[in-house]
């Protein structure tokens, strides 16, 4: 069996405005187990969070998933969840723009950065999850 990884997107709470869509790394892994790696909470409180065999639909209003590609099996679970949950949290002062899509972006980087997918991979995906962040409207405007 093959290691997949994907990006989800949430529809962004309050209200479904670009920023605010959460988004987050799906790993389904070789032996069947499952992780959603992403952060949590709001700009300068920001923390790493891994929900192990999850099922997606449960963590929000999920609008969209974005396959990324197939991880061989050859990388162990263990070393994917150490590089992801090493990217660096930005709770800087001077952080105030930076959110879960940038922290997605990073953790792919790294991906790359370890050759385990291709900067092409990365950069449609980044993409794609841009294009689905964009997608978003503010329900009160239909009103």
């Amino acid at each position: 069996m093959t290691q997949k990884l994907f990006i989800l997107i949430y529809k962004g709470e309050p209200l479904d405005y670009t920023e605010y869509r959460h988004t987050a790394l799906y790993f389904q892994f070789a032996s069947q187990s499952r992780s959603i790696m992403h952060i949590i909470g709001c700009q300068g409180l920001f923390q790493f969070s891994n929900n192990v065999n999850c099922d997606p639909s449960t963590l929000g209003n999920l609008v969209q998933v974005v396959p990324v590609t197939d991880i061989p099996t050859s990388i162990g679970e263990d070393s994917i969840r150490e590089t992801v949950s090493r990217t660096p949290i930005r709770n800087g002062r001077l952080d105030l723009d930076w959110n879960c899509q940038n922290w997605v972006g990073d953790a792919l980087n790294r991906l790359v950065h370890r050759g385990w997918i291709t900067v092409e991979q990365r950069a449609d995906a980044i993409d794609k999850m841009a294009d689905a962040c964009l997608e978003a409207h503010d329900d009160s405007d239909s009103i």
